[in-house]
């Protein structure tokens, strides 16, 4: 004997294909993922020792930092540094952070991809380089340098504003 069938109208199917995405797409995609361990914060001004760095530039620099560190090395974030006018190269670099390392107990390195503009009149030029702060702190005591290729391109020291790390 056969059993009749009820025809399934096409809408409920579409629902349903409906709910399976947005359950997918909204389920959080953490629970393999990486956890937050810090947070780095910073701005301010900064002058850089042409003596601590390879192509010894000097002059003061308007800055900002943002960057969430997270377990597996990756991080997000911003960091944008301005030479100020009558700095040794006066310019603007600046990049979204991608990766860290480093101790939470020490020193940290963040990775960055970004541009740079020269001034006056300069065009970005796609470039990644390092942050790596030293020493947290606010006037001079926070100190950081920005890497290049391996090379330091300045050695920086908070004249105002502060760096500051919180660890989740």
């Amino acid at each position: 004997m056969k059993v009749a069938r009820a025809a399934m109208p096409a809408s409920f199917g579409l629902f349903v294909v409906t709910v399976l995405t947005a359950v997918l797409f909204g389920y959080p995609a953490t629970a393999n993922a990486a956890s937050v361990v810090a947070t780095i914060n910073g701005g301010g001004t900064a002058i850089m020792d042409p003596n601590r760095s390879d192509f010894g530039l000097a002059g003061t620099t308007s800055f900002g930092i943002h960057a969430t560190l997270y377990s597996d090395g990756t991080a997000k974030g911003h960091v944008n540094c301005i030479d100020q006018v009558g700095s040794t190269l006066p310019g603007n670099i600046f990049g979204e952070v991608t990766s860290w390392e480093g101790s939470l107990d020490g020193r940290i390195t963040l990775n960055v991809v970004g541009k740079f503009v020269g001034f006056p009149g300069g065009h970005p030029e796609d470039v990644s380089f390092s942050v790596t702060i030293q020493q947290f702190g606010g006037a001079g005591v926070g100190q950081w340098t920005l890497s290049i290729g391996g090379f330091t391109a300045c050695f920086e020291t908070m004249r105002s504003g502060q760096i500051v790390m919180r660890r989740s």
